[in-house]
Formats: C-alpha cells, sequence, structure tokens
C-alpha cells in the first residue's frame, strides 16, 4: 500500500501597502492572501510488500499500474471555527496541480483535502457545513442484468441462471485513487511573530499526510490441474460485501454494502488470473484504526470469477475471502488456489454445484503506511 506525503505550505502576503516591505502589521487586515503548494515525496514504500507476494505477470498482460496514480489537482474545504468550536463557515478552494492562491480569514480553521480529479468518485455533503462523503454510482439495472457475473434478476424469475449463487446486493462503480487528510485547529493569526519572514512573506507551514481513502485489492488465482481446460474468463469478477462509501472527515466508511466489479485477466502460461480492484473497504469501520476494524460489523465477502472453458461452456466460481479481507483493511495482495478438478465444463454453461477454495500461500504482514512524495 502506498500512500502520499504532502507538505502544505501556506505564504502570507507581507506586500499589504505598495512599497512597504514589511509594515503595517498583519492585524490591521483580517483576509489574508495565500499562497498554497505541495510537496511530493517520491519514495515509494508499501504497507504489504506486494512484490513477494504478487506472482502473476501483470506487466505482460495489462497497461495499469499496480499500486496508485498521482493526483494531479487537489481541493481544499476550510471550516473556519466559532467561539464555541463549531463551524460558522466553509469554503472550497480547488488547485490544479499542486499549487494555487487563495483568501484565508484570520481565526481558527479545520481544514479538509482530498484529490479532485476522480472520473468515477462522488462527493456530497448533507449541508455546507456537514462532513464530505465520497461514494460512487450504482450501475444501472440493464447494465447489471446484462453482466454473465451478476444473475438475480434472471433467478428470481425463475429463469436458468449461470452464477453458483448470485450476488444480491447493489453493484456500483469502482472508485479510483482518493487521497485526504483532515487537519483541524489550525490559526491564522494576525501576529507577525507567528510567522516566518523568508523572500518577502510571512510563511507559516503546515505539513500533513494524505492517505488512501481508497484501497486497492490485488487478486490472484492460480489454477491446479487445470491442463488447457479454463482459457480464460468472458464476465469479468467482482467482489462483494464492500463498503459503498467514506466520510472523508472522519476517515469511516459507510455500513452499507455493494459488489464492486473488476477486470480479469488470465496467464496460460502461468495458468493464472490476476486482478486489480479498488474499492472503499471494510464496512462501517476506519480502516486506519485497528480498534475500530476488529469492531467492524460482521459481513461476508467473496471474489465471484467467472471462468471461460475451451468448449465454449463457461461458470462462475465464488471464493469467500471473508478473512483475507479483514486481515487487510489497507488494502494489499490475496492469492487462492482453484482445483480445477472440481469444477469440470458443463456442456449446458448451467454453472452450478458449490465451491471449497484451497487458500495457500497466505501469510499476514504487517508495515508502516508511507506516503508517496
Amino acid at each position: 500500500m502506498r500512500s502520499r506525503r504532502f507538505i502544505w505550505i501556506i505564504a502570507l502576503a507581507a506586500a499589504l501597502v505598495a512599497g512597504c516591505c514589511i509594515e503595517p502589521p498583519l492585524h490591521l487586515r483580517r483576509v489574508v492572501t495565500t499562497k498554497v503548494t505541495t510537496k511530493v515525496d517520491v519514495a515509494l514504500n508499501w504497507q504489504v510488500n506486494w512484490s513477494t507476494q504478487w506472482d502473476f505477470n501483470w506487466a505482460a498482460n495489462t497497461t495499469l499500474p499496480l499500486g496508485y496514480n498521482l493526483p494531479t489537482g487537489i481541493r481544499l474545504h476550510v471550516y473556519t471555527q466559532g467561539p464555541d468550536g463549531d463551524h460558522i463557515s466553509h469554503m472550497v478552494h480547488n488547485f490544479a496541480g499542486n499549487e494555487g492562491q487563495m483568501d484565508v480569514f484570520v481565526g481558527t480553521h479545520d481544514l479538509l483535502f482530498h484529490n479532485n480529479d476522480s472520473e468515477a468518485i462522488l462527493f456530497q455533503a448533507d449541508d455546507n457545513l456537514a462532513p464530505v462523503h465520497a461514494y460512487t454510482r450504482h450501475i444501472s439495472k440493464g447494465l447489471r442484468e446484462s453482466s454473465p457475473v451478476y444473475t438475480t434478476a434472471q433467478k428470481a424469475a425463475g429463469l436458468a441462471t449461470k452464477a453458483d449463487d448470485p450476488v444480491e446486493e447493489p453493484v456500483s462503480l469502482q472508485p479510483d485513487d482518493l487521497f485526504s487528510l483532515y487537519d483541524t485547529n489550525q490559526k491564522i493569526t494576525d501576529n507577525p511573530n507567528d510567522y516566518i519572514f523568508e523572500n518577502g512573506r510571512y510563511i507559516l507551514k503546515i505539513e500533513g499526510e494524505l492517505y488512501p481513502s481508497t484501497f486497492i485489492y490485488m487478486l490472484q488465482v492460480k489454477l491446479l490441474n487445470n491442463e488447457g481446460r479454463i482459457i480464460g474468463s468472458a464476465g469479468g469478477g467482482a467482489i462483494t460485501g464492500m463498503s459503498e462509501g467514506v466520510n472523508l472527515v472522519t476517515r469511516e466508511t459507510w455500513t452499507s454494502t455493494v459488489s464492486v466489479p473488476m477486470d480479469v485477466y488470465f496467464d496460460k502460461t502461468q495458468d493464472m488470473f490476476g486482478a486489480k480492484v479498488y474499492s472503499f473497504g471494510l464496512p462501517g469501520c476506519n480502516p486506519y484504526d485497528d480498534a475500530s476494524v476488529a469492531a467492524a460489523p460482521d459481513q461476508t465477502h467473496c471474489y465471484v470469477l467467472n471462468v471461460s472453458y475451451v468448449n465454449g461452456s463457461w461458470r462462475n466460481i465464488r471464493m469467500d475471502i471473508t478473512d483475507q479481507i479483514r486481515l487487510l483493511p489497507l488494502g494489499g495482495v490475496i492469492t487462492l488456489e482453484i482445483d480445477v478438478n472440481d469444477f469440470p465444463p458443463d456442456e449446458s454453461s448451467g454453472g452450478g454445484g458449490g465451491f471449497n477454495a484451497l487458500i495457500g500461500g497466505w501469510n499476514e504482514e504487517t508495515g508502516s503506511t508511507t506516503i508517496i512524495n
């Protein structure tokens, strides 16, 4: 798991009157023009040592990166505190790249940073002063019913289904790279002594770390005794029981759950499937808090993998990955094994049957969550 480290530099303009370098004092103005810049640490660190756990030849089969993409734009929410510490105003500033200008009132502020360059993620708040939530749209009924992985509607109608066990919960689009930081009680004062005078400006430096709010799971499935019978996937895959969204202020994920679809890639030279999926993670917890994760609601997580056979038939294989997901609330590698002898081709493409997956090569790994600078 990679994360991003940003150093936020708020530069308070010193030239308050034309021709004057440091006079009059800042207290004569209540609104200060500020410059916000970010410094990105390029050091890459991993919360889980993916390189030693990942066997699928990802580069040869896809053009996707294994990890996160660097953000290209930042949104800053400034919540000004009142005398009692409650929020009395809310301003939003968007920066293309890592630099922008804004005005900040003298006072105490809570700051919410997140990248604003996602094409899939939606942001909402119940009102102007409420916490910001991130989520993605549900997939339309028509797309769901046309997917080989989701066959609930057909089964409910009494029609034949190719799914071993259809997914009942809503299906949402995958989120993508999302990083956030909620920094509280930042004081913007009117006293020049509180700032560093540097290159003609009063400088206030605020350092913080933006951690992922969406998490990557890399799934690899090794086929045992395949002998060329499984040749790929026509319908991709899905991971079930994941949170529908997240509160960016508290980092708590929603308790409502969704199934998240994904593309899967097959390497016949390895007899192995590989997939990368973004999600909001475990429902009903702060994934960065061990106690919160431990207290998260019981929820089953399954990996539903659509496989195609050499005779033209296909089926969905459903694997319980609950234990692995709970061990990796911040994302990581999940390795599974399927004995193809347990899943012979079905001449009618009817699917059916249960699943008793062999889950091997799994050891819990711990490490520090890091920032990509």
